[in-house]
């Protein structure tokens, strides 16, 4: 039984190997952070951000290329919260770069915000248009998106829901409307 717990869990890092070489990069950066007391701030603010912001994402892009375009959103999310965690991590009195970095993050953040929303979209005009097909199309967009299956499932249930109500209100505003 641990022999097979074990197996599991060494099957499981092997495949999830990000985990575990983020954490050592972020540790690694909170320490060098701790421990060097701010001597060369400008040089250590700049390795913090490139370690949050580029080294990691492109560790989870290694790891998970086996889902192809999926992991692009994941990635370009991590590199916005690696920008955020850094202006965190560096203190204020020696935040030089970050300053016009976060303008990077607040457009990476809006294209991620315009690419979900769009998918929502699709979701709910599949979900109004109620053709099996349609709503199959955009499973498959979705997956390719990295959207979990269950959130698209939630959505165009969602959507579906609101579908029936509309079609009930319109169906008494009708008979109100005959009289």
């Amino acid at each position: 039984m641990v022999l097979i717990a074990n197996r599991q869990i060494a099957s499981s890092i092997r495949s999830h190997w990000f985990v575990l070489a983020a954490a050592v990069v972020i540790l690694g950066d909170v320490a060098l952070a701790l421990l060097d007391n701010w001597s060369d701030p400008r040089l250590l603010e700049i390795c913090i951000l490139i370690d949050l912001s580029i080294v990691v994402p492109a560790l989870y892009l290694w790891c998970y290329r086996s889902r192809g375009r999926a992991t692009i959103i994941p990635a370009i999310a991590l590199a916005c919260f690696g920008i955020f965690v850094a202006g965190h991590i560096v203190p204020a009195e020696h935040q030089q770069l970050l300053g016009a970095v976060q303008l990077i993050r607040y457009v990476g953040l809006a294209g991620l915000l315009f690419f979900e929303l769009k998918l929502i979209v699709m979701i709910y005009r599949a979900a109004f248009r109620g053709g099996d097909e349609a709503i199959s199309a955009i499973h498959a967009t979705a997956k390719d998106a990295g959207m979990p299956h269950w959130v698209v499932r939630l959505v165009a249930w969602e959507a579906s829901f609101w579908r029936k109500i509309w079609r009930a209100v319109r169906r008494i505003v009708g008979r109100v409307t005959r009289r």
